[in-house]
């Protein structure tokens, strides 16, 4: 068998994004795409359709969410797990370019293009805490067209199709093209369709990150960060990940009016007084209610929205609300609140790992 990691298939090219540009806070033009071809792609002629998947908060291209083999995944916390656990994972269905050249030889999936593109701000975990793998965790960018951090919509929709349809033999239309995104990627993914309804024809949103103000009050744990250092430490360590997010999502929605800093909370920790203004910023970016205003932009495209229903961050009952918006506004799509007993030590991050496979397979039956 030939060495993954000289597989001339799976590719990590450097390109310059031009529409980062002069961004305010000097995140990086150069960027980088990992890229996987299908097994014949060098021995035809043929042109393939494009999946584009969209990292979640701390991705970036050294951080990949899928990578040659599914113990190369540096997001999955394997090494921490304990072994008769880990005995019950199906590593099977974690998601690798091995597993995708094993379904399109088995003529069980079509063949495709996978592009993941680096969307990172590059600015560093706001108290500096790092990755499983020991790099500095990075903040997320929501892939928004922001004044504060600069054009992360248009680094998807202008910069990464234009490349990738420029060098290579893609189908380069709507109905060959798809969006799949795992949490701030889920968000994306969803934002990206609205936004842009006449680019991708199928969009998969995997437990998204649509931050409203209700995750403020939101306290989160990790189940196997309580396994591993105990209930306070958890505690602490779920206050800091959504801390670290919302402070993100100030600094790209409303930097000038952050939210943050205007938070007041009673005794017990709840919320009794937020900026309205700021919240006002915040609400811009709701999916739910971009939805409510552009109910048209979901016409034309195939929606997969799922979450864990003990999701950590919060995140099954924002996607909930998604649903009931969709089905009240007859705009058809596919939803489900799962169980999934593979992912009961991290429901987010080991759920969505579950869920890559079939979202990729979505996509696959809905090009044209």
């Amino acid at each position: 068998m030939n060495d993954v990691r000289s597989n001339k298939r799976y590719q990590i090219i450097s390109f310059k994004a031009n529409s980062l540009l002069n961004n305010s806070i000097n995140s990086p033009i150069e960027r980088k795409l990992a890229i996987y071809l299908p097994p014949d792609y060098f021995e035809s002629e043929k042109r393939y359709p494009v999946i584009y998947f969209i990292h979640g908060y701390t991705g970036n291209v050294d951080n990949l969410s899928i990578t040659p083999r599914w113990n190369d995944n540096k997001n999955l916390p394997l090494d921490l797990i304990p072994p008769d656990v880990l005995k019950m994972l199906d590593l099977d269905n974690i998601p690798s370019y091995v597993k995708f050249d094993e379904l399109i030889t088995k003529a069980e999936w079509m063949p495709f293009i996978l592009v993941q593109p680096d969307a990172s701000l590059y600015l560093p975990h706001y108290l500096g805490l790092k990755e499983i793998s020991g790099a500095v965790k990075t903040k997320g960018s929501f892939y928004i067209n922001s004044p504060f951090t600069g054009n992360f919509s248009d680094l998807i929709i202008k910069d990464v199709i234009e490349y990738i349809d420029t060098n290579y033999r893609t189908i380069s239309n709507k109905d060959n093209r798809a969006l799949v995104g795992p949490s701030m990627g889920g968000y994306g993914a969803l934002y990206l369709s609205l936004n842009y309804p006449d680019k991708f024809t199928a969009c998969a949103a995997l437990s998204p990150a649509n931050m409203t103000v209700n995750l403020l009050n939101h306290k989160m744990v990790t189940p196997i960060n309580e396994v591993l250092y105990g209930k306070e430490e958890a505690v602490e360590l779920g206050k800091t990940a959504l801390v670290d997010i919302t402070d993100t999502f100030d600094l790209i929605t409303s930097k000038d009016n952050p939210i943050i800093p205007s938070i007041k909370r009673d005794d017990e920790g709840n919320i009794i007084h937020l900026d309205e203004k700021a919240s006002r910023n915040w609400q811009k970016y709701d999916i739910d209610s971009i939805i409510k205003k552009n109910p048209e932009s979901f016409k034309n495209v195939r929606l997969l929205l799922n979450c864990h229903r003990k999701d950590e961050y919060g995140f099954a009952n924002e996607t909930k609300k998604l649903h009931e918006t969709l089905e009240n506004l007859g705009i058809e799509h596919e939803f489900e609140i799962y169980k999934d007993y593979r992912a009961k030590l991290a429901p987010h991050m080991l759920g969505i790992a579950y869920k890559i496979l079939p979202a990729i397979q979505f996509c696959i039956q809905c090009f044209n």
